[in-house]
């Protein structure tokens, strides 16, 4: 296997990481599991994003995406 392969392999279980659940609860509930990592980032980010930029709301949440999934990348690779 490459590097880049390899690299490639991590990045795809650092996304996926994403989806599970920030903040897990031990009942089951069926109508709501609560936030994924994923959403409860963004979250955090679009609401600082808000609050300190002049960007139009589209493109601010295109870049909170796209920061949120680069976050849960290099949070991967710190492990």
């Amino acid at each position: 296997m490459t590097s880049e392969k390899a690299n490639e392999m991590n990045e795809e279980r650092a996304l996926e990481n994403g989806n599970q659940l920030a903040f897990p609860i031990h009942v089951d509930f069926p109508y709501h599991n609560g936030l994924t990592k994923r959403e409860y980032i963004a979250t955090q980010l679009l609401s600082g994003a808000i609050s300190h930029s002049a960007m139009e709301n589209e493109s601010m949440v295109h870049e909170v995406i796209r920061i949120t999934d680069k976050l849960l990348i290099e949070l991967k690779k710190r492990k």
